[in-house]
């Protein structure tokens, strides 16, 4: 049986400016479809995306996940690029500060930094919703938590961006990361329990390691596992919540009148945001999607953002709708690698909602700039207005 082939390219300008058309295309060809210009294998409908999340004893994360050989040959001993006992091993660690009690009493204090600065950006003047309100929680605090230096702050938001770059392929944008990725090696190579703040998420990595549970090269790597749940992956989803909620007409005003619909909300702007295009995995064995038979050896781009446009799942997908709450997205990912960070996104987004809807009567957007990214989608500007009011 021929293969189904897609013969765009998911990495050029016009595929990242319009995804969707390219991941439909891709969705109607079948199960599994072969692009012949990038030599991997893709898979992008719901059902599909989810089983071979499921099946990472065959399509395996040990051999890396990026859309490049280059960076998949790098010894990088992290969680997300393990399998097994050793990512379980791992994510036991990772995700101590993150999992949902650790994070009750941090609660109070995101509220508390939500109603500051939503009062402060509500007197309808024009600010860029992704620096000032998206970033502010991730920067601020969560950056506060994670414990790292002043050179790992200052620096992390251009590493996270510039990691996920070399995430794809190698094109102009990854080659124009490699320097940045370079310097976040030597700062992680550097690390060590003198220069991350004591009792913050790094240090807590170095006490797993006192303790065998790591070793120090692990606790050292693993702090970028923080990072991409912290950073790039929520500011973008928040930011484009905020831009669907200014510009689906009804949306706010539904949202307002009845904020038992935020968690929804939450997984409906993140099923559509997508913030990670998706990762690639490795077929350790032939691998049956559906049918059609993906060979051993194999890369295969497992496609979260097509998976959360699939109209064989989703009625409408293109439609923000408050009262749909897909709590089956795989914005998060799914399975064994399911984001550490989801819980940790998921609260910071219902905290500036919650603030929002108390405080803001309407929210105005202007056209938001694209944030050009092998792996991330998103917006890199969004000017918008918070316009105070009771109704």
């Amino acid at each position: 049986m021929a293969k189904p082939v897609f013969r765009g390219d998911l990495y050029s300008r016009t595929a990242l400016r319009n995804p969707a058309l390219a991941y439909r295309q891709i969705r109607d060809l079948g199960p599994a479809v072969w692009l012949p210009g990038r030599k991997m294998w893709t898979i992008g409908r719901f059902d599909d995306v989810r089983a071979a999340l499921r099946a990472d004893t065959v399509l395996v994360s040990s051999h890396g996940v990026a859309a490049n050989d280059v960076v998949n040959r790098v010894d990088n001993p992290i969680t997300l690029t393990s399998d097994g006992e050793v990512h379980d091993r791992r994510r036991r660690v990772l995700i101590q500060p993150v999992a949902p009690g650790p994070l009750k009493a941090l609660r109070s204090r995101l509220e508390s930094e939500a109603d500051r600065l939503v009062g402060e950006l509500a007197d309808g003047s024009e600010f860029d919703a992704m620096a000032r309100f998206a970033s502010h929680l991730p920067v601020g605090i969560i950056g506060e938590l994670v414990g790292l230096d002043e050179t790992g702050r200052q620096n992390m938001l251009g590493w996270a961006a510039a990691t996920f770059n070399i995430l794809g392929v190698l094109n102009a944008r990854g080659l124009l990361a490699l320097p940045q990725v370079a310097k976040l090696s030597r700062y992680i190579q550097g690390l060590s329990r003198k220069n991350v703040v004591p009792g913050s998420w790094a240090a807590g990595l170095f006490d797993a390691a006192d303790r065998g549970a790591l070793s120090q090269q692990e606790a050292r790597a693993m702090v970028i596992d923080y990072v991409g749940p912290a950073l790039d992956t929520t500011i973008l989803a928040t930011g484009h919540m905020i831009w669907r909620l200014a510009t689906t007409p009804g949306a706010y005003e539904t949202l307002r009148a009845d904020p038992g619909l935020i968690p929804g909300v939450v997984n409906e702007s993140v099923r559509l945001a997508s913030p990670i295009r998706g990762f690639t995995r490795y077929a350790a064995a032939d691998y049956d999607a559906d049918g059609t038979i993906v060979p051993q050896g194999s890369r295969v781009l497992v496609l979260y953002a097509s998976a959360n446009w699939d109209e064989r799942h989703y009625p409408d997908p293109g439609r923000f709708d408050v009262a749909r709450n897909p709590r089956d997205h795989v914005g998060w990912g799914h399975g064994a690698h399911t984001c550490a960070g989801l819980h940790l996104a998921r609260l910071e987004m219902e905290v500036l909602l919650r603030s929002l809807v108390a405080c803001v009567a309407r929210i105005e957007t202007g056209e938001p700039t694209l944030a050009w990214n092998n792996v991330l989608q998103g917006f890199k500007m969004l000017p918008t207005r918070f316009h105070r009011g009771r109704s």
